[in-house]
């Protein structure tokens, strides 16, 4: 266990009274594990990932980084450990910034020396699959994928322990989000890195994520490992997001009885 939530709340308050954005939240995320967080827009999934980064305190509760709650310790050693990719690298990467001011910014918060950062850079470029030629690139000219890799390669700038990826490919095309998702993969195999994936594409959580939790107006409607979310979902809520979604996956089309697969589209699932 890396990440323990124990009895979150987080309530607002609004000309029209009281809303209730989180009601009661608990989840334990483990170590080298991808979680999902899943929902429908307003579900209050983002506003878990501010309270557990601390854009935000809740109205009860706590939250636990491995056994101690961050919510009475001082920024530094937790603000290194979790990191956070948001949906929109347009938003929250500096347009008057290039790739190496961008990714090396939070090395010199934390006074990695000159040589040593622009080294850190490159590294971490490579990591996300990209070369030194970007290093002097401004966002507007990168590609789509190509800002989200950016984004992620800041994040990773400290190591973190826990990635919180938020509706990080709901922007992208198909291509770019299996890269993307490969690419998450691959970082958590060679990093025993834990990830808490918020979306509410169910499609690309079959062979991604380990286990899953929902949410419905800020409840926890159903948690469990990821296989239970396509084979045996509990949760009437849960149903009905699966019955909602989109599902590509010609297999997971058959088991949840949208359609019945074309022997051609079984035969690219086994190629593929």
């Amino acid at each position: 266990m890396v990440l323990k939530i124990e009895g979150i709340a987080k309530a607002y308050e609004t000309k029209q009274g009281v809303v209730q954005a989180l009601k009661d939240i608990n989840l334990v995320i483990n170590k080298g594990e991808i979680f999902a967080l899943i929902g429908e827009s307003g579900s209050g999934k983002s506003t878990m990932a501010e309270l557990i980064t601390r854009l935000q305190k809740p109205s009860a509760g706590s939250i636990y980084w491995e056994e101690q709650n961050i919510l009475s310790i001082g920024n530094n050693g937790t603000y290194r450990d979790i990191q956070v990719v948001f949906q929109n690298p347009d938003r929250s990467l500096n347009p008057k910034m290039k790739v190496q001011q961008l990714v090396e910014e939070p090395l010199l918060i934390h006074r990695v020396n000159g040589e040593e950062r622009k080294n850190k850079v490159i590294h971490l470029l490579n990591m996300v699959g990209l070369s030194e030629q970007y290093i002097d690139r401004f966002p507007s000219q990168l590609s789509g994928g190509q800002k989200q890799r950016i984004a992620i390669a800041r994040a990773l700038a400290l190591q973190p322990k826990l990635l919180i990826a938020d509706e990080i490919t709901s922007a992208l095309d198909p291509i770019t989000e299996r890269q993307i998702l490969n690419l998450l993969l691959e970082l958590k195999e060679k990093h025993q890195m834990s990830i808490l994936f918020i979306t509410h594409n169910l499609d690309i959580l079959a062979s991604f994520a380990d286990r899953f939790a929902v949410l419905q107006r800020g409840q926890l409607v159903e948690t469990g490992a990821i296989s239970q979310l396509f084979h045996q979902p509990k949760a009437l809520y849960t149903k009905k997001l699966l019955d909602a979604s989109l599902i590509k996956h010609p297999i997971l089309r058959e088991k949840r009885g949208l359609r019945i697969t074309t022997k051609k589209e079984k035969q690219e699932v086994n190629i593929g």
